[in-house]
Order: C-alpha cells, then structure tokens, then sequence
C-alpha cells in the first residue's frame, strides 16, 4: 500500500497549551478533515472507510482501509489478498461539544495509527514570548487569541528538521534548519534558488513575490540579495547630476 506523504505547512494547526505573562506554548495538530482528504488523495475514497465502537464506555474511532495486495509464492504461484484492514483508538472530549469531539479525536488518532501525521510527534517545544504575540490578563488568568500559523516545515527521516510559525505574515518562531530545496525559481546573477525571505519587520518575502517584483524593474528573476544590489546600481543610474 502506498504510504501517505508527510503533512504541508498549510495542513497543519496550531493551539495555544499553556499562556502566561511570559508568553504562550503551542501544539501542533491536524484536523479530522486533513485525515479524510489525505485518506481520499492516497487510497481513493472507495477504499477507505470509518467507524465508531463502545468499549467499556470509552469511544473508540477506526479506519479500515481496503488493501491490494499481489505476492509470488515460493513455487512460482501467486497469491492475490484483497481485504479490509482496520485501525482503531479511543478518543478524548473537546472543550465544546464532547460526543462530536471525542469522535473527531478517536478517528484522528486512528489515522496516527495509519501514520497520517505521525511526523508531528517530533515537533519541538515551541514557545512564543510575550513580545511576540499578544498576551491578556483578565480575572487573574492569562489568555492569547492570536491566530498563529504554520508557515513553513521541512523534514529529514520523516521528522521535523525546520518549524516556522507566523501571525499575521510576522515570524514569531523559527526553529531548525530547513533541507536544501530545489526550486524552479533560479536567480539570474547567481545561479542559486531564489527562496523566502525576511523583510525588516520579519515579516515573510515568498520566493515567488520576490522573483515577480525583481522581474518588475530588473527584467530579470533575482534572490532576495541580487536583487537589492540591483536596484540600488539602477538608482545611482537613474540619479540626476547637481545642477
């Protein structure tokens, strides 16, 4: 069976676990509907299914997914296994709407069983300070209600080798560094990939705005550097001579 991919930046979801003065930690999570859509793009959605079981009193979610399976036998026969496999775990309540959140946890967990987004279990300790993010005192408990972001992720061996989290386009956590990367986005002076970068208020530049934007007044994709040189040699250029 083909193995399901490592989750994108944009498929991630962050929580805030504990906030105080200092600042707030955060967990890295998927929802349910990333498990569906990865269960569909991998296996198509005829060969998967889910259902729910009480154990005990405790819900327990599974996936069974359908698998095909073809093997030779050691006397030159072959053997075709065609049946369904499941995976099951308990789930826990959310905050809101207990029985629905247990439900979505169990079947979340179940796909960890799966290995869909086992990766996040490598995920550093993150924590964002105070002067980062936005944190509120109110009846002596400490709250933040930023909306932070997963804006970048990389991996090595199928663990977290680079974790950027942003709110509001501002990185506020950067951790690790990323794998080289290609990139068909190559910068006409140096030949390097032109990647992401940082702008003053730290704020992301995407790799593509900055290839747009070079080509824009250069006539040329530049990097992030090439094209800051660039532009200051076409202003001292343009630059009209005293008197």
């Amino acid at each position: 069976m083909k193995a399901f991919r490592l989750l994108k930046a944009d498929e991630i979801e962050c929580r805030v676990s504990r906030c105080s003065e200092k600042g707030v930690v955060l967990l890295l999570y998927k929802t349910a509907r990333t498990d569906a859509d990865l269960l569909d793009e991998t296996v198509d959605p005829q060969n998967w299914q889910n259902d729910f079981k009480v154990v005990d009193g405790t819900l327990y979610g599974g996936i069974g997914i359908r698998v095909n399976e073809t093997f030779a036998r050691d006397d030159g026969t072959i053997e075709a296994w065609n049946e369904w496999v499941w995976k099951w775990d308990a789930g826990t309540e959310s905050n809101t709407e207990a029985e629905k959140g247990r439900a979505s946890d169990a079947f979340k967990r179940a796909g960890f069983k799966w290995g869909i987004g086992r990766e996040l279990y490598s995920a550093p300790f993150t924590f964002i300070p105070a002067g980062k993010c936005t944190v509120k005192e109110s009846n002596g408990r400490f709250q933040c209600f930023d909306q932070f972001e997963v804006t970048d992720i990389d991996y090595e061996d199928e663990k977290i080798c680079y974790l950027e989290i942003s709110v509001k386009d501002k990185v506020v956590f950067s951790w690790g560094e990323p794998k080289e990367r290609k990139s068909d986005l190559i910068c006409a002076d140096c030949g390097y990939p032109i990647r992401d970068s940082k702008k003053k208020d730290g704020s992301v530049w995407k790799a593509q705005n900055i290839a747009a934007y070079t080509q824009s007044f250069a006539g040329r994709m530049l990097c992030a550097d090439c094209g800051k040189r660039a532009k200051e040699a076409l202003e001292v250029v343009t630059e009209k001579p005293n008197g």
